[in-house]
């Protein structure tokens, strides 16, 4: 889960360091750091879905550990696991992270330089880890989030991926996942199986950048195959301490319509924390029902450096039979 990426690496992380490394046999190296994060969710959500019974106020949490090594002071060695209990309305919630309870293993890869270019690689890579475009400089930390079609993640196996940059700000970055790669009744690029092809391209400048978004999965492994072509531009004027984020991402399945989402999101510092307002509307071709629009406010602010606090709203408009979703939730974040 990307959010819990974002969280972890917070400077708050726990470095195991000397001390622990005097003995190499029962502790960390002295370039291994482990960090963690926690939500705890809580609201109500008015309809809260189709059956229009899931109104109740509930809560539920997500909880993630992240640990790096470097053996060169340039690479790093990551892995990933989470667990959560997300259900109900709520599950749409950025942080929502599913699960039994058992923390299990999400991500597993390598990352190494070659000249200008950086080699991810490993046996459990999603399929929007290795971007380097930048679309949106928006928080993404509360329920509504830029790209879901081109950057969705969805997909996760054997992957590899190169990224590079340059002075100028110009990024670019390609992978390819293959999800049927770790069965060897499939195997990686086979013709049984889903492979997906990420490519991006993007600029990074003083105070506003933006970039493009190109993923295809096959479809060849019994999963849905599809195109997708998205791209976004963000800018924080000089004027004030915002930062305004603006996104457009398209899909074109093999079965299904096609649809496109437009996302407007801002970042305000106010304040002691952050006041985060988004935007976005879901065109489905043919099919209005499946229309969709929706808006946010939360604020986020921290209650010290390990802690914070976002109470926010939500709504989103059902374009068929019954009433919109809105949703009053607060989350707190924990990082060490």
């Amino acid at each position: 889960m990307k959010l819990f990426q974002r969280l972890l690496v917070a400077p708050a992380a726990l470095g195991l360091m000397a001390p622990m490394a005097a003995n190499a046999d029962t502790a960390f190296s002295s370039t291994t750091t482990l960090s963690g994060g926690a939500y705890f969710t809580v609201g109500t959500v008015s309809d809260g879905g189709e059956a229009d019974n899931e109104e109740e106020l509930y809560m539920q949490y997500a909880y993630g550990l992240d640990v790096s090594s470097s053996f060169t002071g340039e690479d790093m060695l990551y892995m990933g696991m989470e667990t959560g209990n997300a259900s109900g309305p709520l599950a749409s919630m950025d942080s929502a992270t599913s699960g039994s309870g058992a923390i299990t293993l999400h991500s597993l890869y390598y990352a190494f330089p070659v000249g200008d270019l950086e080699v991810t690689a490993g046996p459990l890579l999603d399929q929007d880890d290795v971007v380097a475009a930048t679309t949106s400089q928006y928080s993404d930390a509360f329920r509504l989030g830029s790209m879901p079609y081109s950057l969705a993640g969805n997909e996760t196996g054997p992957g590899i991926g190169v990224s590079y940059s340059n002075d100028s700000g110009i990024v670019a970055s390609v992978s390819l996942v293959s999800s049927g790669g770790a069965d060897s009744t499939i195997g990686i690029g086979a013709d049984d199986g889903d492979d997906v092809a990420t490519f991006t391209l993007g600029y990074d400048g003083d105070g506003f950048g933006g970039g493009l978004v190109l993923a295809t999965n096959d479809g060849e492994g019994g999963a849905a195959g599809y195109d997708t072509f998205g791209g976004g531009i963000y800018y924080s004027p000089e004027s004030i301490d915002a930062t305004i984020s603006v996104a457009y991402d398209t899909i074109d399945p093999e079965t299904g319509a096609d649809a496109s989402d437009l996302f407007v999101g801002i970042d305000y510092q106010v304040g002691p924390g952050t006041l985060s307002a988004a935007y976005n509307s879901t065109d489905v071709d043919g099919n209005s029902d499946l229309d969709s629009t929706g808006f946010e406010v939360s604020y986020t602010y921290s209650i010290n450096d390990n802690v914070t606090i976002t109470p926010g709203f939500f709504t989103v408009e059902d374009t068929s039979a019954g009433d919109d979703d809105s949703g009053f939730v607060v989350e707190t974040a924990f990082s060490f």
